[in-house]
């Protein structure tokens, strides 16, 4: 709106605008519907820092629920069965099977909120027609509306409304983390495709990562300052170790951006540290007899500002 050369021509603009936001939010809800229906089978890379690995996913939906299987393709095997909630990540080089609940709307393509409250914390709109794995696409760009989140760029398959390619960028457009498919077929997928190739003996371990499902009034703690657009979706209390069986872990989402916040009992931990593990940030401080331990895909800023909100609930 800088650039108006009159203003005759600012309700013209303000009518394409919002069509052109219209048309982003419809793209958007294609993707959600598609990622939460389609039926398909592909080859997915994921980049970060330097680091590249690739898989291969399947994904199901039939009367029982939403089903899926993922398989890595370079470097040690794992695969990660997923039926509707239930995950099970088996790990062939460890002999381990680690099961857990997933955080539906997590997946790819999933989006935690509704484009509306998305661009309340996000300029959404459309990008470039390209193409992704041989398939036509559009763009759909996601720019922060402040310094708490990054930025995302999405390519949306225009036959299916599938997410094809995904990429984060930091505030100087730099890129932080890409996945991408280099092959998809849709359709028809055979069920037997989503069992685990691995076969598990006596010798393998089960672990259980799931957490006890508890309430913001179960526990003593509370969140405050929360940077805006984020919202608690997920809390559990669970076993980080042995000597601490009551550790917190509450997940916050913007739609887009997920943090997580561990509480737990103190160990030999500095008072306060920032670690940059590639795109996903940790920063850590001491409360007491507590640390905090905050992670997420969100510039460091966040990071503390989510983890000087979590103070113990004054009881009178």
């Amino acid at each position: 709106m800088k650039n108006l050369r009159g203003l005759i021509l600012l309700p013209l603009c303000l009518v394409s605008s919002v069509a052109l936001a219209d048309d982003a939010y419809t793209w958007l809800l294609r993707m959600n519907q598609a990622a939460r229906s389609l039926n398909y089978t592909g080859v997915v890379v994921y980049q970060s820092q330097g680091h590249s690995e690739t898989s291969r996913i399947y994904h199901v939906v039939d009367a029982s629920g939403e089903h899926e299987r993922l398989e890595t393709l370079d470097g040690p095997l794992r695969e990660v069965v997923r039926n509707n909630e239930d995950v099970q990540c088996y790990l062939l080089q460890d002999r381990i099977i680690v099961t857990d609940k997933a955080i539906m709307g997590q997946q790819p393509g999933r989006l935690m909120s509704k484009p509306a409250a998305l661009a309340e914390v996000y300029s959404i709109r459309l990008g470039e027609v390209g193409r992704v794995a041989g398939r036509d696409t559009q763009q759909i760009v996601l720019e922060p509306r402040d310094d708490m989140r990054y930025a995302h760029q999405l390519w949306i398959d225009t036959a299916s409304g599938l997410l094809l390619k995904a990429r984060m960028l930091t505030e100087h457009s730099e890129s932080l983390e890409q996945f991408r498919f280099t092959e998809l077929q849709t359709g028809s997928v055979d069920h037997d495709l989503l069992r685990p190739r691995v076969t598990k003996t006596a010798d393998w371990r089960v672990i259980s990562a799931r957490g006890q499902e508890i309430k913001p009034d179960d526990i003593e703690w509370v969140f405050h300052k929360l940077p805006p657009g984020f919202r608690n979706i997920s809390l559990v209390r669970r076993v980080v170790r042995r000597s601490d069986p009551s550790a917190i872990h509450a997940v916050f989402s913007d739609g887009l951006a997920n943090v997580s916040v561990f509480i737990e009992a103190l160990a030999s931990v500095p008072q306060a540290t920032l670690i940059n593990a590639g795109s996903t940030g940790v920063y850590r401080r001491t409360l007491g007899d507590r640390v905090i331990t905050v992670m997420g895909e969100v510039p460091a800023i966040t990071l503390r500002r989510f983890a000087d909100g979590v103070e113990r609930r004054v009881t009178h």
